[in-house]
């Protein structure tokens, strides 16, 4: 700054005391080494400190809504209309959602003669954009989470290796089905798994009829005739892609089903999951997808 006025004052450097120059150089330099000290440790303390639970699982799933407040109701599991696809938007009224309660009996659910019928939540769970997550933290995890980086590391390792589970159990039955997934998972106060629900987007269908409009025998015989043909040629097509497809998916389930029995065996996994899974003993949840993928009485060694 001193010598920047010197020159364009015209003055010589030389006049100005050469105490004064280096005792106000000093003090100059003095403070922007302590003012980039400050810098570089305020970047080393943030550098330190952990990412939160919430920063680690949006950096890994950016459209992943994270919410706190206690979802460890039952409805979450009892009820048709329980409106789980609220957990996968943003900013949603998280004490309304804590505090709700049907009413009304519990809506039906399923095929009456071939048609498909579903509450209106349910229809709203397969208009969710493919491979959606949402995670519901109970507010004391969250708290200890901000105390403990190390419990915080545990829960996140709990909602992963449930995630995977899911997955890998859902292909082992039907390779491919998890392609469009979304998945949320809620965290009790003790930190265990409490409530987890996953969907894939519905395939609906609408049919109409109508009067056939009358024509000509002839005609009528010939539009029969292109039909049959174009109907035989895709019926063909179809069958050759209906091959194709058994092989493909006979290996993906025999990969899936090795994946699969690698994480029952896996005792990181068991650990990492905690003793329960909504309510139920994990080592008895773990029983059951061996007897839903291998049958009864079967063992993870029996892939294939």
């Amino acid at each position: 700054m001193l010598d920047s006025l010197n020159s364009l004052s015209g003055i010589p450097e030389y006049e100005v005391l050469p105490q004064k120059k280096a005792v106000q150089g000093g003090f100059l330099d003095a403070v922007g080494q302590a003012a980039s000290l400050r810098e570089v440790r305020t970047k080393e303390t943030e550098q330190a400190q952990p990412a939160s639970l919430e920063e680690r699982l949006k950096a890994k799933y950016p459209n992943l809504a994270y919410h706190v407040f206690d979802a460890s109701t039952s409805y979450w599991r009892t009820r048709n209309d329980y409106p789980h696809y609220l957990l996968y938007q943003q900013d949603i009224d998280t004490q309304a959602l804590e505090n709700w309660t049907p009413s009304g009996s519990n809506p039906f659910y399923g095929s009456v003669d071939g048609q498909f019928i579903a509450p209106k939540e349910i229809h709203a769970l397969g208009s969710l954009p493919p491979g959606s997550k949402a995670v519901v933290i109970h507010p004391k995890v969250q708290q200890r989470m901000e105390e403990d980086p190390a419990y915080a590391d545990e829960i996140m390792a709990r909602i992963e290796g449930w995630w995977a589970f899911d997955i890998a159990r859902n292909e082992a039955h039907y390779p491919g089905s998890t392609a469009m997934m979304s998945q949320s998972i809620a965290i009790g106060e003790d930190g265990s798994i409490v409530n987890v629900q996953a969907s894939s987007p519905g395939r609906f269908t609408s049919s109409s009829s109508g009067e056939e409009d009358v024509v000509d025998f002839w005609e009528l015989r010939l539009k029969r005739h292109a039909q049959f043909m174009k109907l035989r040629q895709e019926e063909q097509m179809e069958h050759s892609m209906a091959v194709s497809r058994q092989f493909a998916a006979l290996g993906a389930a025999q990969a899936a089903k090795a994946q699969l029995a690698q994480m029952l065996d896996d005792g990181h996994l068991r650990q990492a999951l905690g003793d329960t899974i909504a309510g139920v003993p994990t080592e008895e949840v773990f029983a059951l997808t061996r007897q839903d993928v291998w049958g009864a009485g079967s063992s993870t060694s029996l892939v294939g």
